[in-house]
């Protein structure tokens, strides 16, 4: 009798989960390092795995009136210790072998204020996705 143990990492990611992941080697301006993204898509876990995510960092006061930011304040829900900032801008596909450890959950409202800013930089009017 031959026993066949599988060992699976598979995460069970969801649109809306904040995940620390390694976004390096990165190029450029590219967003760089182990940090906090919010899934925007997660993909499928056999079919894609890949997931559309946006990075967070932390807060500037510089970026006060960027549309391209949504800012997060730190709760118990979304895990999160300090007041921080979506870079929409940094929009990308990443593999699910990036992903580490699960830190929380935006609210509704802040995942529709990401949707905007992504939408408004790639220039997607709603009335478009009907």
């Amino acid at each position: 009798m031959r026993i066949s143990l599988i060992h699976s990492t598979e995460k069970n990611l969801k649109t809306g989960e904040i995940y620390w992941v390694n976004l390096d080697p990165s190029l450029g301006d590219e967003i760089k390092k182990r940090r906090p993204v919010v899934i925007l898509n997660p993909g499928h876990v056999k079919n894609l795995r890949l997931a559309i995510v946006v990075p967070i960092t932390g807060w500037n006061s510089l970026w006060d009136h960027n549309p391209f930011f949504a800012v997060l304040e730190p709760s118990s829900v979304n895990g999160l210790k300090k007041r921080s900032v979506v870079d929409c801008f940094q929009i990308r596909a990443i593999s699910h072998n990036r992903f580490s450890d699960k830190i929380g959950d935006i609210s509704a409202d802040d995942l529709g204020q990401i949707k905007k800013a992504v939408a408004l930089i790639l220039d997607i009017d709603s009335e478009d996705c009907l």
